[in-house]
């Protein structure tokens, strides 16, 4: 069972979302609370609940962590999001 756990886990830093190396791009900070709300856990699908959040600046814009855990299976999870920088109009 912990093999499949692994497997699950390793497959869930892929996804968008997963590592800060592959965060999910938005536009406007006001969407993050609600797409980490509306992902579901990797391991039961059970509900996430928010835990605590971080951001920090980047040349390519600003990029937040939103830690998360499950109320299912109690598993942490981490979602990563970067708010677009502005392009030139």
């Amino acid at each position: 069972m912990r093999a499949a756990v692994r497997r699950v886990e390793r497959l869930a830093e892929e996804l968008p979302g997963g590592t800060p190396e592959r965060p999910i791009e938005v536009t406007t900070s006001s969407v993050i609370e609600l797409q980490a709300r509306a992902t579901r856990c990797p391991q039961c699908a059970g509900e996430l609940e928010i835990r605590a959040d971080r951001a920090e600046s980047t040349p390519r814009g600003v990029r937040r962590a939103i830690d998360l855990i499950c109320r299912g299976c109690h598993t942490p999870r981490t979602l990563w999001f970067r708010i677009a920088a502005p392009g030139p109009n």
